[in-house]
């Protein structure tokens, strides 16, 4: 894992990496599974802040709903006036699942695992659907204050998975 070190407090701006952004390099998913485009128009901006260390968020300019995954349009006002905003990436788990059943023959190796629902903490209307990587199965619990930290791969992709805060 590597730290890169900037002044504390959040959300920091646009376009600087988040306090003491967290990377690793260590994999959640095995190779064969499908990994989003990183290209893909509607979620460049998303990976590009991924790759610098932040974690963004689309934003309606016109009513100030935040989304993800990214849309043409914002799901509350159905406006076409969209931005990304940075947040935090602090959150606590809201909601989870244990995966029992491999949805791939090549995650069979990781059952079980954990899908959670993460509420931020500087916008607490909205979830981000990730993994927590450093919890077991027994140890996973609504509540659980968790971090964001960036899983890079070979591919060049960046990932937003989260960790015990």
């Amino acid at each position: 894992m590597v730290a890169i070190g900037y002044p504390t407090g959040y959300p920091t701006g646009a376009n600087e990496p988040m306090a003491q952004a967290q990377f690793t390099d260590e994999k959640y998913f095995p190779d064969a599974i499908t990994r989003p485009d990183p290209e893909d128009p509607l979620y460049k901006e998303f990976w590009d802040a991924c790759k610098e260390g932040r974690l963004v968020v689309q934003a309606c300019n016109d009513c100030a709903t935040v989304q993800h995954p990214p849309e043409i349009i914002c799901h509350k006002c159905r406006g076409y006036d969209l931005g990304w905003k940075d947040v935090s990436g602090n959150g606590k788990i809201w909601t989870y699942v244990i995966v029992n059943r491999a949805a791939h023959p090549a995650m069979a190796d990781m059952i079980p695992y954990n899908v959670s629902l993460v509420q931020m903490d500087d916008e607490p209307d909205f979830y981000f659907l990730s993994n927590v990587i450093d919890v077991s199965s027994e140890d996973i619990e609504i509540g659980l204050p968790v971090t964001v930290v960036f899983e890079r791969t070979e591919d060049d992709l960046v990932q937003p998975r989260f960790r015990r805060a």
